[in-house]
């Protein structure tokens, strides 16, 4: 929305908001969708070096039944980004009947007496509704909160001008809060603690690591503990209108082990008038105990069984003929883990012609064999999906969650030579050059199962598949997967993490992916640490070739693209380009330097992506939904245009934004007039005379439609009034 606040610029770095590396932050669908380049004949050249992956999604996910994401199925995604500012109705909506656990004082104690607390424990316990509770009691209701990157390590924690009475949030750092034996580690967090004091601010840090051998002195690291269920759901029904039974009834019927957000949103939703014994059968499910209930059977599931469960846990919602050829592979790989070769027929047998006819008659049974068997399996269902006028049978777990339960419980009972063969198989699948729908739903899957072995999936999957051991393919699941992962507030960090570990790489396909999946929805969710990774990898000079280059090029202009159809402001993109040409200008003599000008051509690059399905430039959406974005726009299309060797390309890129703008508006000619005055503003007296005249020769050698004048006559006279303003 516009006039959101944005985040603050750190005072160590005048060039833009991205140019530190962890600065203050400010403020698919089914199939994803598919960006591509602007069409425009004058745009930059996109030839060569196209990239694997173009696909952006954001919030929640759906495939068939299966919800993947952190929203529910009925609720509006949340904010896109994990970091940035915290606004006083998202802490107000995250403290909504705050219960306090035991642990919850000496916390606070802390965190006032030392200005910074950790927070360790599992997923699931509070620790970040705890975190923002403590800021609020230590800090006050009325001061500045923001979230920063879970990414940071203690060194640039330590060198952070924080802001003044800002209370700050690290939400699953990443690094290990502390280790046995390592002496820099207390050091280094003193260091932390100090700068804080020094700045006057308050930080919690939330992680699920704990500290192993003796916690550092400087910083306290405390196990955060869940407050007790019962009060927490007797805080979200103390209301008049309630009655006492009603609050019994929700108090007696909290699952076991659930946890504690899960259990203020059943019990909000009680509060709002649900039936508490439906609210818990919903929340609590039956997925679990029907998957549990199958994979404990007093019988051995047989091969063919693990392997339906297996293929739909990995090919969900495909076709029954799909389905039954990924069955049909997989069991041949789990064959060999499953039982022990026969000895080899003696000579004189092997040929036997009743031998060869058994084979062949066992052979011919299976197809028929398996429709049976998926009839018989409880976990399995069909649904229809509608395409246009027809319908399609698509294979489905019974329950939409099901399949992580599933994936649960394989990984629980199974020996590494079951998941050796699970990888074989998916390896042939994904050789196979699957349709871009198996490719999503092995993502998914592969995500899914990150929930629960996230070093199995990284290790078998993820670094070979990113390195282009499966080639262009395993490369787009890759992206995917991490993609996947951001949707799921328990694995972003995570997947930051990795997708910073391909960035440093020295491997040129990890960078390549690593480039991919800071372009897409892992860019949305962490911004800051994108606009970090992907200049730093396009400015390292490790992108030699010009189809790498291109790449990453690419990305930036992908990462505005994210930004721009998630109507996410985009402001950092644009300032993080805005700083570093600034910063040439006001460093340069004559001519703009290497960066400088991996600078412009970046910008190019962005002003020129255009929206998947329309093909209009997405500079243009930007401009009517982000009218205070105009200046910053327009300060960027100056430096364009200024620069000789590229102002046929920027006026070009101008032009057909100009012209799209009618179709993204219902007022073309407000959005034109802002950014045509404020483009005159931004350029230097002796250029909107000869600009005058390059642009209207421009716009008159090419087709324009009856409502495209306007907005480029609104250009040339803006740029009429300048010229007559500044006289030579």
């Amino acid at each position: 929305m516009p006039g959101e606040p944005r985040e603050p610029k750190d005072e160590t770095d005048d060039t833009s908001r991205a140019a530190d590396p962890h600065p203050a932050p400010e403020a698919p669908r089914t199939p994803p969708s598919t960006s591509a380049p602007a069409s425009d004949p004058a745009s930059p050249s996109h030839s060569g070096g196209d990239n694997f992956v173009y696909n952006n999604f954001y919030g929640p996910q759906y495939q068939g039944r299966v919800h993947f994401g952190i929203a529910g199925a009925d609720e509006r995604p949340g904010r896109a980004s994990a970091t940035g500012w915290l606004e006083g109705d998202e802490i107000d909506a995250l403290l909504r009947s705050y219960v306090r656990p035991d642990c919850f004082d000496e916390a606070a104690r802390e965190l006032a007496r030392t200005r910074v607390v950790v927070l360790t424990g599992p997923h699931g316990t509070g620790k970040r509704s705890g975190a923002v509770a403590l800021l609020r009691e230590t800090v006050g209701p009325s001061a500045e909160y923001v979230v920063l990157s879970p990414d940071l390590d203690l060194d640039q924690l330590a060198g952070r001008p924080f802001k003044e009475g800002f209370g700050y949030v690290i939400l699953d750092r990443t690094g290990i809060a502390g280790t046995a034996g390592d002496p820099s580690a207390d050091f280094d967090w003193r260091r932390v603690r100090d700068q804080l004091h020094n700045c006057r601010a308050h930080l919690v840090i939330t992680t699920v690591h704990g500290v192993t051998g003796r916690p550092p002195e400087a910083v306290r690291h405390l196990a955060w503990q869940p407050p007790a269920l019962d009060k927490v759901v007797r805080a979200r029904l103390f209301h008049p209108g309630i009655a006492s039974e009603t609050v019994d009834r929700a108090v007696a019927g909290i699952p076991s082990g659930c946890p504690v957000g899960v259990v203020a949103e059943a019990a909000q939703r009680i509060a709002d008038g649900a039936d508490p014994d439906q609210t818990w059968k919903e929340h609590s499910g039956s997925a679990p105990q029907a998957v549990q209930d199958w994979f404990g059977a007093e019988e051995e599931r047989s091969l063919r069984e693990i392997a339906e469960v297996t293929t739909l846990a990995f090919a969900y919602a495909v076709g029954r003929r799909d389905f039954e050829s990924l069955q049909n592979q997989l069991e041949q790989s789990l064959e060999p883990v499953y039982f022990t070769p026969d000895p080899a027929p003696a000579a004189e047998t092997a040929g036997a012609p009743g031998a060869v006819g058994q084979e062949s008659a066992l052979r011919r049974g299976r197809p028929a064999d398996r429709r049976r068997s998926l009839a018989r399996n409880i976990l399995i269902g069909t649904e229809n999906q509608v395409y246009g006028s027809t319908t399609r049978e698509v294979m489905v777990f019974a329950d939409s969650d099901m399949r992580r339960w599933v994936l649960r419980a394989l990984w629980r009972d199974h020996p590494t030579e079951y998941w050796d063969a699970v990888r074989s198989w998916l390896e042939t699948v994904v050789a196979a050059g699957p349709d871009p729908g198996l490719q999503l739903s092995i993502a998914s899957g592969l995500a899914l199962l990150g929930d629960t072995a996230f070093d199995e999936v990284v290790q078998s999957y993820l670094d070979p598949w990113a390195r282009g051991e499966a080639g262009e393919t395993g490369q787009t699941i890759a992206v995917w997967v991490l993609w996947w992962m951001c949707l799921d507030k328990t694995q972003a960090a995570a997947a930051l993490t990795l997708a910073r570990t391909w960035a440093q790489s020295t491997h040129p396909a990890l960078r390549g992916t690593a480039l991919s999946v800071f372009g897409g929805q892992l860019g949305v969710t962490f911004p800051s640490d994108a606009v970090k990774w992907l200049w730093a990898v396009l400015r390292s000079g490790v992108l030699e070739k010009t189809e790498q280059r291109a790449l990453g090029l690419r990305a930036w202009a992908q990462l505005f693209l994210a930004f721009v159809e998630r109507r996410e402001d985009a402001g950092i993109v644009l300032d993080a380009l805005a700083g570093r040409i600034g910063k040439e200008r006001r460093t340069r003599a004559a001519a703009y330097s290497a960066t400088g000008l991996l600078a412009l051509e970046t910008t190019l690059w962005v002003f020129t992506v255009a929206e998947p399905f329309s093909g209009r430039p997405a500079v243009a959406r930007y401009l009517v939904e982000r009218p205070n974005e105009t200046e910053i726009v327009a300060e960027l299309w100056a430096a364009l245009l200024c620069y000789r060797p590229m102002r046929r390309e920027a006026q070009s890129a101008l032009l057909v934004t100009l012209r799209a703008l009618p179709a993204v508006t219902s007022d073309p000619t407000a959005v034109a007039e802002r950014l045509s005055h404020a483009l005159a503003a931004a350029l230097p007296p002796v250029e909107p005379s000869l600009l005058v005249s390059e642009v209207g020769r421009l716009a008159a050698s090419r087709h324009a439609r009856a409502t495209d004048s306007d907005c480029v006559a609104i250009l040339l006279g803006a740029l009429n009034r300048a010229k007559d303003s500044h006289p030579r």
